[in-house]
């Protein structure tokens, strides 16, 4: 009898084929990224990309690993990584940013697929917490790039209204603000969204659903204004997040009914995080808080048994 490590079943679809749908995803908010804030962007991202790259090399090669660079995952993480920040942020802060995410979070817990918590979203708010100075001076896009706060200070920490002076949602949508390089044209988060839905990398329910979890919360906290809701929709790196980091493979659940409970939470307590905690970034957190959570509600909510009437919410294991 022979013994072999799940899973089982078998795919012709290989992570490299997945990964370059990722990162072909990517292309427009990365073209958008050099087109509104300059050739630094271009910069950031190769740095972000070559410097994922070589740390995984490096890596696996100092432990006698099978070098698996070629699969593409490290080219992923080093570009959201890169377009998580500002347009202003040092190089240095990318390359830390890049050894987090695969050295500290995805090699060290055994490689891709064994990772508790998505690598880019860790290094992100990492990152955050030791140099909140550095990377939270939002800079807006052209020529005469200046600091600018981030739309989201005009209605979290409990605000129930759009304060004044706050940017359009229409300016907020095609990305006439300040942000992370890649967070901030949301038209082109879409384009990569739709792209992956059709060629069936990712389902449409996990971004839906961190979207519906933040808009309900923001629609109680804003006493059911409706402009209040889609601000926030719209502001920060919500629409980014969960069309390329809630979906990530590895750090979420697998079975359908448990991702869409998954992604709900986190748009609930990015909600929640933004006006209780004064949390701006609040869904990096809160990815990573349902990171934790994931294997629970693997088994908590498990599908129906083939053959069986109704479907099994709670395992009946204990």
């Amino acid at each position: 009898m022979t013994k072999t490590k799940a899973p089982f079943l078998k795919s012709s679809i290989k992570t490299s084929d997945i990964m370059r749908d990722v990162l072909i995803a990517l292309i427009p908010v990365s073209a958008m990224a050099i087109v509104k804030f300059g050739i630094r962007s271009l910069w950031m991202i190769l740095i972000g990309i070559l410097s994922s790259i070589i740390f995984e090399y490096l890596y696996q090669k100092l432990t006698k690993q099978d070098i698996t660079v070629k699969d593409l995952s490290a080219a992923v993480t080093g570009l959201l990584v890169a377009l998580s920040y500002p347009s202003n942020v040092p190089f240095w802060i990318i390359i830390l940013g890049s050894f987090i995410a695969i050295v500290l979070v995805k090699q060290i817990a055994g490689g891709l697929g064994n990772n508790i918590f998505n690598p880019a979203v860790f290094s992100r708010v990492l990152i955050k917490i030791l140099f909140t100075p550095i990377i939270t001076n939002w800079i807006t896009p052209g020529p005469d790039a200046v600091s600018i706060a981030t739309p989201l200070a005009f209605v979290g920490n409990g605000q129930k209204e759009i304060l004044a002076g706050a940017p359009e949602i229409s300016q907020i949508f095609f990305g006439e603000i300040g942000g992370g390089i890649g967070e901030t044209v949301k038209w082109a988060i879409l384009l990569g969204f739709l792209y992956l839905v059709i060629r069936k990398i990712i389902h449409f329910e996990m971004p839906l659903a961190v979207m519906g979890g933040l808009f309900l919360t923001a629609m109680l906290f804003g006493e059911s204004d409706l402009n209040f809701a889609f601000y926030h929709i719209l502001s920060g790196t919500a629409m980014f997040a969960a069309v390329f980091m809630v979906t990530d493979y590895a750090s979420s659940p697998l079975n359908r009914r448990a991702r869409f409970y998954y992604a709900l939470c986190i748009g609930i307590l990015t909600g929640i995080l933004r006006q209780l905690f004064d949390l701006p970034g609040g869904i990096g957190v809160a990815i990573l808080i349902m990171n934790l959570t994931a294997p629970l509600l693997e088994t908590w909510i498990v599908p129906r048994v083939f053959g069986h009437k109704g479907v099994s919410i709670i395992s009946q294991s204990r």
